[in-house]
């Protein structure tokens, strides 16, 4: 099923797995509601919950509550958007390296950067980082010319 999918997952061969153990925990922790996972939860319950499944590390986990929050409004007492980072993956980390605001493509360099640029909320740059480096910031052939960043960006040239 999954290799058959017009974007495959990155891990195609976990995807199975990961997708079973969140099943197995809706249906049984849960008891089929999804909505439980993190309705009257704190965010650190919540992240520990995505933790338990297989293939979600930290940033996946904290992905999962920063998407909650923005997608659909869900609201944590104790959210502390400071805290809250990129996931730092591929794209987040190429596009903050050659932006010029972190000092190489590694997670601690693009995190650290991306703290600087929105010190209130880091982790709001990750979608945006993950759509310029899917669209435009790619990483063999960039198409700088029609990103939205060239005026600012070191690799283009700005």
């Amino acid at each position: 099923m999954f290799r058959g999918l017009a974007r495959r997952p990155r891990y195609v061969n976990d995807a199975p797995r990961t997708l079973r153990e969140l099943s197995k925990l809706v249906s049984h922790r849960f008891h089929g509601d999804a909505l439980r996972i993190w309705t009257g939860r704190t965010a650190a319950e919540v992240k520990a919950t995505f933790r338990e499944i297989h293939g979600v590390g930290s940033q996946i986990a904290n992905l999962a509550v920063l998407l909650l929050e923005y997608r659909y409004g869900v609201r944590f007492s104790d959210l502390d958007h400071r805290a809250m980072d990129i996931k730092a993956d591929l794209h987040t980390c190429r596009v903050l390296y050659r932006l010029g605001v972190a000092v190489d493509e590694s997670e601690g360099s693009a995190i650290a950067a991306a703290r600087r640029l929105h010190p209130s909320y880091p982790g709001e740059l990750d979608g945006p980082l993950v759509t310029i480096g899917r669209t435009w910031c790619h990483p063999g052939r960039p198409d700088c010319d029609a990103c939205p960043l060239a005026k600012v960006c070191a690799y283009a040239g700005a």
